[in-house]
């Protein structure tokens, strides 16, 4: 009994040799949460939604994927291991990688694929002086009694301080939720200094700079993985599509042979390929021939693209790139009817509230030449017109700069404050501001559209 009893105080003095004192603190809170969720009476409810979420997880695709996420960094640490940058002390650092990191990157592989910087960024920023001061912040601990009345206190700062982001009512809260957090974290910085001064030795050894290193070494061996995982689901969304698109199993097969072989790792001319299928009949060879053969023509179009004749329009390809800066990107410049093409970005998010308004932008016209350019905001909430108004105007400058050479003139300006309807000739084209109200909106919702266009009579 005497053994079992020094065995078992040996063992959690490992453990908390292991973890630090904030690691210890914030697993006790989730232990004591954890205790209260399945053993309280009143939380029946939240328990059976636990049990609902926790299943999805062992879906056949998911456990697959993660399976074959973990052997691969399974190898990753042997190989780290052989050569001397990983040891058994960073178990806990790995563990908590695979979950915060690698497991959590599975989830985001669709903002990923938007995302062009990705893989640039996950090195970068790891590496930059921000990500630097953090880890040697976290190195130095406060007491375990501090941290553990710590963690629920910040914790309910920062669940408060994402409520009051997203009202504009709680504006002064939001000021105060921030200057409470700067100021733990100015405490947590000068405490560093203090402990750096009295008590380097816990930072200046061969543990601390494992613990640095090996989480940024797992990052960069594990971007290839992520790599094959967006190739994989990219294909296997698109192989899905085709089974609608293209009737024939003969041509179905054949198609997805010729777009491993043509585009492989290509993921953009593979999106485009697909989007142009779904909208023609493949009904013969040389339709799939015909298929590939305009994808690429597209896309060369718009790596050269040719210049418009200014009183004919834009180049679309020019065209695409005016609000970039504006986080307004398009997608693919697309044949959706006959002569009729177009281009358009996701709607983008730009103020508070449950459901915010937003704005997105449209190019419209033929295979070489777009002769529509349009911004639309959708005004959710009446009582933020002013703020809605302020953002239309602000990119239809930028818009009509690139556009056209010249500045929103002010009658046009006080047509998108004063939200009325306005229209006027400027540099052979047509400006118009259009403004839509919506019927029996329980917020008096509208929407705003400011359209630039070449003259009705040229669009033949």
């Amino acid at each position: 009994m005497v053994m079992c009893y020094i065995t078992v105080i040996t063992y959690l003095r490992g453990c908390v040799d292991i973890f630090n004192n904030r690691e210890i603190a914030i697993g006790f809170w989730l232990l004591a949460i954890s205790i209260y969720v399945f053993l309280s009476p009143k939380m029946v409810k939240v328990r059976s939604s636990f049990r609902l979420l926790l299943s999805m997880f062992f879906v056949k695709q998911i456990l697959s994927v993660f399976s074959l996420m973990v052997l691969y960094m399974a190898f990753v640490v042997y190989f780290l291991s052989e050569i001397d940058l990983w040891n058994a002390e960073q178990i806990k650092n790995t563990i908590f990688w695979c979950v915060s990191v690698g497991f959590m990157s599975l989830f985001k592989i669709e903002s990923i694929k938007t995302d062009k910087s990705f893989f640039k960024n996950s090195v970068i920023d790891n590496l930059k002086l921000l990500a630097i001061l953090q880890f040697v912040v976290g190195v130095y601990t406060f007491p375990i009694w501090i941290e553990i009345l710590l963690v629920p206190v910040l914790a309910l700062i920062s669940a408060m301080l994402a409520i009051a982001e997203n009202e504009k009512k709680y504006h002064q809260v939001k000021n105060l939720l921030k200057y409470c957090l700067a100021i733990y974290g100015l405490i947590l910085i000068l405490y560093t200094l203090y402990m750096l001064m009295t008590d380097f030795g816990e930072f200046g050894n061969k543990k601390t700079a494992y613990d640095f290193f090996v989480p940024q070494l797992l990052t960069i061996f594990y971007l290839p993985f992520i790599f094959f995982m967006l190739i994989y689901s990219t294909y296997e969304q698109v192989f899905v599509r085709l089974k609608f698109a293209i009737k024939s199993r003969l041509y179905r097969n054949l198609a997805k042979i010729y777009a491993l072989i043509l585009f492989n790792i290509r993921m953009s001319l593979l999106d485009r390929w697909s989007f142009h299928v779904a909208r023609i009949k493949i009904e013969s060879h040389a339709d799939l021939f015909e298929s590939f053969r305009h994808t690429f023509k597209v896309n060369q179009a718009e790596k050269n693209p040719k210049n418009v004749p200014f009183c004919q329009g834009w180049s679309p390809y020019q065209v695409k790139e005016f609000l970039s800066c504006e986080g307004l990107n398009t997608g693919f410049y697309k044949n959706i009817f006959e002569d009729e093409w177009c281009a358009s970005s996701p709607m983008k998010e730009f103020s508070d509230g449950i459901i915010p308004d937003n704005i997105a932008y449209y190019i419209e016209g033929s295979e070489k030449v777009a002769k529509v350019l349009k911004l639309k905001v959708n005004v959710n909430d009446g009582a933020r017109t002013l703020q809605a108004c302020e953002k239309l105007k602000s990119i239809a400058e930028i818009l009509c700069l690139s556009s056209l050479g010249v500045t929103l003139s002010e009658e046009m300006k006080n047509a998108i404050l004063g939200c009325y309807p306005y229209s006027e000739k400027v540099a052979g084209k047509t400006i118009e501001l259009i403004v839509e109200n919506w019927e029996d909106h329980r917020f008096n919702g509208f929407d705003l559209k400011l359209i630039i266009s070449i003259p009705r009579a040229r669009l033949t």
